[in-house]
């Protein structure tokens, strides 16, 4: 300790004033080298267009970029960029957007930045602001100001499914939308294309849309939906067709039978997840009741840099002509008369949802039955959804060789004419050959009681039915 000898004051050099010395000369530089930019830049929020988007998906980040109401000055926002956290400066980015605009003090504006991601997993990205700030006071030169934001995104496993849906439709169902709307069926309007032509006249989604659909054979309306993560691409549509009950001629499936109908490619627009497309193809004339399937082959986005076509197919099955109507023999007495005709009186019910024209029934030829002859078939007519008509036939059987008789029934339905056989049971024989009577329901689970409801009802052992030809 030493003493001052002009003043007296004792001065006490430490080593701890040299230490707050040297402190306080670096804070100051410090300070000044890490001085806060008059623009206050900040990116307020990172959205993407999907929170978990999947594996070869495009994916929107929304970018959010604000200048602080706090700060002095204004600043013009050069580029936003999107990189892979940790990558080097010399990567490319992954989107940029250049010359964003002008923020002044409080100012925000948003920027959409495009990505994909080719592995499933959580990546990480980074989003950079870069500005440059206006001058403030006489130093002329504003600087550049560099914020950076990093953004965890889940990425899914990709998924490409088509779903396929059919409805089988009538020609009357198609119509044009100038047509009277109360008569049911699906307008045009509902449809984004109308395909084929099978002598019907039809237009594609190509021709002028202003122009009437005119008419179709075989209409059926086709439903793609996309239920998967990727978009579908070059989607064509092809239809063929089957006869019924051809794939049982054979042990392994295939009867060798010709195609009822062949239709197509039809090609519809692509298919975005969660969108779906509804057009009308048409399969052209067909007067055999056919097993349709319907394949929509296509490809996927993730299947472009590969150079593939359309290699995914999605299928539905339908059968067509649409049939509503189900005719069914009910009710039926069966007597033997003395010259040894043999007499079936019996209701000819609908126990389907829509309704049959023309119908008419006879005996069909079998083993130890006659036919009905020629022009002695019972016309029935029009039969109605859950209704019925009462008919009676004769025919000469042999009680010894047949134990049945076969009903042929014959009708048309939307257009399309169809035969079906029912049976019915021959009473057993009396020792001289006559009289004996039965009773016996035909054609599934109806049994002898008919349509409940609306058919024949049993009073007292007889039956009531209502005869109208």
């Amino acid at each position: 300790m030493s003493r001052d000898a002009l003043t007296g004051v004792t001065l006490t050099p430490t080593r701890t004033t040299a230490a707050l010395l040297v402190l306080l000369a670096l804070l100051g530089a410090v300070g000044a080298a890490a001085a806060v930019p008059d623009a206050r830049i900040a990116i307020d929020g990172v959205d993407a267009s999907s929170s978990e988007p999947a594996v070869g998906e495009r994916t929107a980040l929304n970018v959010t970029v604000s200048n602080s109401g706090g700060s002095p000055a204004a600043a013009d926002v050069t580029s936003v960029r999107l990189l892979d956290a940790g990558g080097d400066d010399g990567d490319d980015p992954r989107d940029e957007a250049t010359a964003v605009g002008a923020l002044s003090a409080g100012d925000a504006t948003d920027v959409v930045l495009w990505t994909r991601f080719d592995e499933p997993g959580e990546h990480r990205i980074t989003v950079e602001v870069v500005a440059e700030q206006e001058a403030t006071g006489g130093d002329g030169d504003g600087g550049t100001v560099t914020v950076t934001r990093d953004v965890v995104v889940d990425v899914q496993p990709a998924e490409v499914a088509l779903d396929v849906r059919t409805r089988a439709l009538s020609p009357q169902d198609l119509r044009s939308d100038d047509e009277d709307q109360s008569g049911g069926g699906i307008g045009v309007g509902g449809i984004e294309g109308v395909f084929g032509g099978g002598g019907g006249g039809l237009q594609s989604a190509e021709d002028d849309e202003a122009e009437p659909v005119q008419s179709a054979d075989s209409p059926v309306a086709v439903t793609v939906v996309n239920t998967g993560t990727s978009t579908a691409d070059r989607v064509g549509l092809t239809a063929v067709g089957t006869p019924v009950g051809a794939s049982d001629g054979g042990d392994d499936g295939d009867s060798g039978t010709e195609p009822t109908v062949e239709a197509g490619p039809f090609v519809v627009e692509d298919v975005a997840p969660g969108e779906e497309r509804r057009v009308v193809i048409d399969l052209g004339p067909l007067d055999e009741r056919s097993d349709v399937a319907v394949t929509a082959a296509f490809r996927s986005e993730l299947d472009a840099p590969a150079g593939a076509g359309a290699n995914r197919t999605a299928t539905a099955t339908l059968r067509y002509p649409l049939r509503e109507g189900a005719p069914t023999v009910t009710d039926a007495t069966v007597e033997r008369t003395g010259d040894g005709e043999v007499v079936v009186d019996a209701n000819l019910g609908n126990a389907g949802t829509g309704e049959i024209e023309g119908v008419v029934v006879s005996v069909a030829g079998a083993d130890g039955v006659a036919p009905t002859p020629d022009g002695r078939e019972y016309f029935v007519g029009g039969v109605g959804a859950g209704d019925f008509v009462a008919f009676d036939l004769r025919t000469a059987a042999n009680a010894s060789v047949a134990d049945s008789v076969p009903i042929r029934i014959a009708y048309t339905e939307r257009g399309v004419r169809y035969t079906e056989t029912a049976t019915v049971a021959l009473p057993e024989s009396s020792d001289g050959g006559a009289g004996g009577t039965g009773a016996v329901g035909t054609l599934g689970a109806l049994g002898i009681v008919g349509i409940v409801g609306v058919a024949g009802v049993a009073v007292a052992g007889s039956v009531i039915r209502r005869r109208d030809v």
